[in-house]
């Protein structure tokens, strides 16, 4: 599976559960209401019987025509007041969150300060249904009353449970997506690099193959003619010369791989190495190679001398192989601040940008021709890059077809003592 199609896979499963959850939210969220509807229904006709009743009851309770010209508001505060009193008696709470309304004002209000008075006359306007004004609930309703004026009753209901048990839903639903998001896209990431691995392994093997095949293909064709007794002293000498050099390059692939291994099995003990000494390594064991080196003598880095004498020579053996047009392979150690920047630059033919990637791994070759003519392997900058992953760094390449390529590699300055002074 491709990387863009495993990601798609996991954004389009977490886009399905926001919807699932979505969806489900919304749905509880309206199973709720619909129920809190019915118990606000239910409120709202206790409201409109008892406040009729207690309309009639103040009009019995009073006589004479001064009454019955009384202020309207003043008699629909006493029967609010008397009505809201009494449910307070009989349930211990004021629940009856309702307002008394006469000719669209809001004569008298048990009414929670949230609701806004717009909210409660467009309720007492519409009297066939209900209305949702933010976490409250509004019935309005006409009362029938002694009265020749009329009054209207609007009662709100707390619908913040169903808000509140829709975001308790929500919000987990939310974690739990988030969860299994999460683990998605870590189970595709390890994944796309378990692919990557067995991608690498199967190149390694194949390569191997391939490396292991030419060797032993020119062993068996020589160890042919030798053992058919019929060549003359010269083909016989040329056979041994193929066997010997064919040999030889198994031998030194096996060594190659071996290393390898060992870095990445084994811990590297890092101490102060002088860079200069691991330069003078490197031009030691490459007589043929003409190495133009400058580093300073105050220039120690933590590393293996050992190990860094072998990075530089196998970059440097690669730099001499790449023909520099000024004959020399530049060895450079520059004071980068908190390192030590080292360079090994040639002006030879250069590396195309697209194969610049690629350089470390195992058996890669930009040229194969020139890099078998040279009895390249393809692992040095392999083993190269492991010892500076060891190191705590790695290795930088810039190169130009037809001018030349630097290799830069940054190794934590160290504090000169006793140990690197001697490595002179």
């Amino acid at each position: 599976m491709k990387r863009t199609s495993m990601y798609t896979a996991v954004l389009a499963l977490s886009l399905a559960m926001a919807l699932a959850g979505g969806g489900l939210a919304c749905r509880t969220f309206r199973e709720r209401l619909d129920a809190l509807e019915e118990q606000a229904v239910l409120q709202h006709q206790r409201n409109v019987c008892g406040l009729e009743d207690a309309f009639a009851a103040e009009y019995d309770t009073r006589s004479g025509a001064g009454y019955l010209n009384s202020r309207a508001d003043s008699v629909c505060a006493r029967v609010g007041q008397a009505y809201t009193r009494g449910q307070w008696l009989i349930l211990g709470s004021s629940t009856a969150a309702f307002a008394l309304m006469r000719e669209g004002d809001v004569a008298y209000s048990a009414l929670p300060e949230s609701v806004a008075a717009a909210d409660v006359q467009q309720a007492a306007a519409a009297t066939d249904g209900i209305l949702l004004r933010g976490e409250t609930l509004l019935l309005g309703g006409v009362l029938n009353t002694p009265y020749s004026y009329p009054v209207a009753v609007v009662t709100a209901a707390d619908a913040s449970e169903a808000f509140a048990a829709r975001n308790r839903l929500l919000y987990s639903w939310l974690a739990v997506q988030a969860i299994i998001t999460l683990a998605a896209l870590v189970a595709a990431y390890h994944y796309e690099r378990l692919q990557e691995l067995n991608a690498r392994q199967s190149r390694f093997v194949a390569d191997l193959t391939h490396e292991l095949k030419t060797p032993l293909t020119s062993l068996i064709g020589y160890a042919d003619l030798l053992r058919g007794g019929t060549l003359d002293a010269e083909r016989r000498h040329t056979a041994a010369e193929a066997l010997y050099h064919e040999s030889a390059r198994l031998e030194s692939l096996s060594q190659q791989l071996l290393a390898l291994n060992g870095l990445q099995a084994d811990g590297v003990v890092l101490r102060p190495v002088q860079v200069a000494a691991a330069f003078a390594d490197a031009v030691r064991s490459l007589p043929d190679v003409v190495l133009d080196c400058d580093a300073p003598a105050e220039a120690v880095v933590l590393a293996d001398r050992v190990l860094l004498a072998d990075l530089v020579r196998n970059l440097a053996l690669n730099a001499w192989n790449a023909g520099p047009q000024d004959g020399a392979v530049h060895l450079r150690c520059t004071d980068a601040g908190e390192c030590w920047r080292l360079t090994v630059q040639d002006t030879g033919c250069g590396i195309p940008a697209e194969a610049l990637p690629h350089l470390t791994e195992p058996f890669y070759r930009v040229d194969k021709a020139r890099a078998r003519a040279n009895g390249g392997s393809g692992v040095g900058l392999a083993l190269c890059a492991q010892i500076a992953e060891a190191f705590g760094t790695q290795l930088t390449f810039a190169s130009r077809v037809g001018e030349g390529t630097t290799v830069t590699i940054l190794l934590q300055k160290e504090a000169e003592h006793e140990e690197a002074a001697q490595q002179q």
